[in-house]
């Protein structure tokens, strides 16, 4: 079952993939050639990230209302997605600009709610994917991505040379992308319904009882939790690196193709080689994470790369520039995302369970982490092409022939803000720890918390139970995600919490009385005994 359950998400993941790789370049050529402007293609690549964002959660609520039961929603998902493929690829019948945009407007709302299903994704692996696997999992699905990545302009050139008709329907290098689509969503919701199958039912009773469990749930408290730095810092940070990575996804086509003359295949090949760029970088960023390198130190790290990367696609994107200067800043850019994605999920993550208010909440904290890496994906598009993306026209006017507005530049100011707020947060922490030695008190505690309040405590129940919802599994890989790779790791620091909560869970089983009405498994995501449950008499 596991193979084709493995065979069944590959299969999605490539078709996605391709996907991407085939709209992304080729969207703001089919927008112009049917009358629409640069803003209309800004609100159609934001339309498609809000209807993903609006998507994830229903999907969620249906599989945990159905039984866990994935099969349904995953078809209905590639049928919206068909149908939102062959509205984009019908857009060119209609003579009116106005209704042809719209269709293509509609087109890519229907397909945003489509692949809103790799959270169903996500969901799905965590529950058929023994917990010591999902990692190792989840990063061979990604491979697989990278490879229709690569493939991806290929089928770019393949399509610049169609030309014909399809049951009298023009077709040709723009729209032939969405008949491709349409294809390609139909094979996966095959393999879906003939292949997938449906995981265990889901056992909702497994849980310790939180009766028994201390832990606050003072909605005062928790909002003043809420809004301490350390916890605000890594949302900033989220947003402002998918911020930055949405400035080239919606800028590098247009900017390219009047500063280079470049057209579709040729962004698509930069993007190709940028899915690369991120899983070599993944792996120096476990590399230096396994060796002792501090989270810290790597999202700063991150942030310096997207800032570099920012201020030079400003300065560098001009139409006399060699295609070197469009492609360097870019690679420098995205580079910095990996050195983000897991090291800042973990100092939240460590920073929620400083808090214990914040801790027995921790399936709700990684949902907000996760919402403001999406929020970044449907507001930044529409600013950048209303403002930041300049007309050939008004390009050619310039003194400094650049392809974008100085507003470009609030990449990098969001990213030397959090480098800001980095350096605050390790002042701060320095400070308090030359205070407690002041005061000789032993800083005793095990793993690797921002500060020493969860060094001294136990987890609670509820935090325990938090801490392995699946909920929580698939916000936290999504909160990694960038042109659809989930780029996310445990880092030292998570591997150590989660060893941590481990012994706490075995430790709070055996203190408690064990009523006969709950049962119990063990949910280890590291290497143990099979699942154990005390069943009712």
């Amino acid at each position: 079952m596991l193979k084709q359950a493995l065979f069944c998400l590959d299969v999605i993941g490539l078709i996605d993939s391709i996907s991407y790789m085939a709209v992304s370049p080729s969207l703001i050529f089919y927008v112009l050639q049917l009358g629409g402007t640069t803003k209309d293609y800004g609100w159609i690549m934001s339309v498609f990230s809000f209807a993903s964002f609006c998507g994830k959660p229903a999907y969620g609520a249906w599989v945990d209302k159905g039984g866990n039961k994935f099969r349904v929603p995953y078809l209905s998902s590639l049928v919206v997605s068909v149908i939102g493929a062959l509205l984009y690829f019908l857009a060119v019948t209609v003579t009116d600009p106005r209704i042809a945009v719209g269709m293509i407007f509609v087109g890519r709302f229907l397909s945003g709610i489509g692949a809103a299903n790799q959270a169903l994704g996500y969901a799905y692996l965590a529950s058929i994917v023994p917990p010591e696997m999902q990692t190792r999992t989840a990063t061979m699905i990604t491979v697989v991505r990278i490879v229709g990545m690569v493939v991806g302009p290929g089928i770019n050139y393949f399509l610049d040379s169609v030309h014909g008709q399809v049951f009298g329907v023009p077709v040709g290098p723009l729209n032939s992308v969405g008949l491709l689509l349409a294809i390609g969503y139909f094979v996966a919701a095959l393999v879906v319904y003939f292949i997938m199958p449906e995981p265990p039912e889901k056992d909702n009773t497994v849980k310790l009882p939180e009766a028994f469990d201390a832990g606050s749930s003072d909605s005062a408290n928790f909002w003043i939790a809420c809004l301490s730095i350390d916890i605000l810092l890594p949302t900033f940070i989220l947003f402002a690196a998918n911020s930055a990575f949405q400035l080239i996804e919606t800028a590098l086509p247009p900017a390219a193709s009047h500063g280079l003359r470049w057209g579709p295949s040729e962004a698509s090949a930069v993007l190709g080689a940028v899915s690369i760029a991120i899983f070599g970088v993944m792996g120096v960023v476990m590399f230096m994470s396994t060796s002792g390198v501090s989270d810290t130190k790597l999202v700063a790290a991150g942030n310096l790369l997207f800032l570099v990367g920012g201020v030079s696609i400003y300065l560098m994107w001009t139409d006399v520039a060699n295609a070197w200067q469009y492609i360097l800043p870019v690679m420098i850019s995205i580079s910095g995302f990996p050195f983000i994605a897991s090291p800042n999920r973990s100092n939240f993550t460590k920073a929620v369970m400083d808090r214990p208010v914040l801790e027995s909440n921790q399936a709700t904290m990684h949902a907000i982490l996760s919402m403001f890496h999406s929020v970044a994906g449907f507001t930044t598009p529409g600013f950048v092409a209303a403002y930041v993306i300049r007309s050939p026209q008004q390009v050619d006017a310039s003194a400094d022939n650049r392809e974008l507005t100085s507003l470009a530049l609030y990449a990098p100011v969001l990213c030397a803000l959090s480098l800001v707020g980095l350096y605050y947060i390790a002042w701060k922490e320095g400070k308090e720890r030359e205070e407690v030695i002041g005061e000789g008190t032993p800083l005793v505690g095990r793993g690797s918390g921002r500060g020493s309040g969860r060094a001294s405590r136990k987890s609670t129940a509820a935090g325990l139970n938090q801490a392995f919802r699946r909920s929580a599994v698939v916000d936290r890989r999504a909160s990694t995600e960038i042109m659809g790779l989930a780029v996310g790791f445990d880092t030292l620091a998570e591997k150590e919490m989660k060893n941590n909560q481990l012994a706490d869970w075995e430790e709070l089983k055996t203190l408690f009385e064990l009523d006969d009405s709950y049962r119990y498994e063990y949910p280890s995501p590291v290497s143990s005994p099979s699942p154990r449950t005390k069943a009712k008499a």
